[in-house]
């Protein structure tokens, strides 16, 4: 159930984007941003709450790095049943620069946003997630 509801997860904040820039810039971006808001709401971020299971992102980080590649860390809780177990969320990618477009790219789809001024935010058809370094 642990693995569903983190699958679950990826899909909700990092879902299928849209479309990726066809001209990319050689400016990067490094630097590590972590989770602030999602939908304009502070954290613990509640992704699933349904019967008895209920599954919340606790923490979340892109660290971007200037060879285009990033890596993600983060931290969510998983109830069911009554019980509580937290779990590592891990990703990794490259990333494509247009101006401040920004399309995060893993074997788990990918994601659009924008980096500019120390704030990345990613986002989906429903969610809006947005970093600070």
């Amino acid at each position: 159930m642990r693995r569903f509801a983190a699958l679950l997860v990826l899909a909700t904040v990092l879902g299928c984007g849209g479309d990726s820039s066809t001209s990319p810039t050689d400016t990067a971006v490094p630097g590590t941003y972590t989770l602030k808001t999602v939908n304009r709401a502070p954290l613990p971020f509640t992704v699933l709450d349904a019967d008895s299971l209920k599954f919340e992102i606790l923490g979340d980080a892109f660290t971007l790095k200037e060879d285009k590649t990033w890596i993600e860390s983060g931290v969510s809780r998983t109830t069911y049943a009554g019980q509580v177990s937290t779990d590592a969320i891990a990703d990794s990618g490259t990333y494509v620069l247009s101006g401040t477009k920004i399309t995060m790219i893993s074997t788990n789809g990918s994601v659009d946003g924008t980096v500019a001024g120390g704030t990345l935010t990613l986002v989906n058809d429903a969610v809006a997630a947005v970093y600070q370094k």
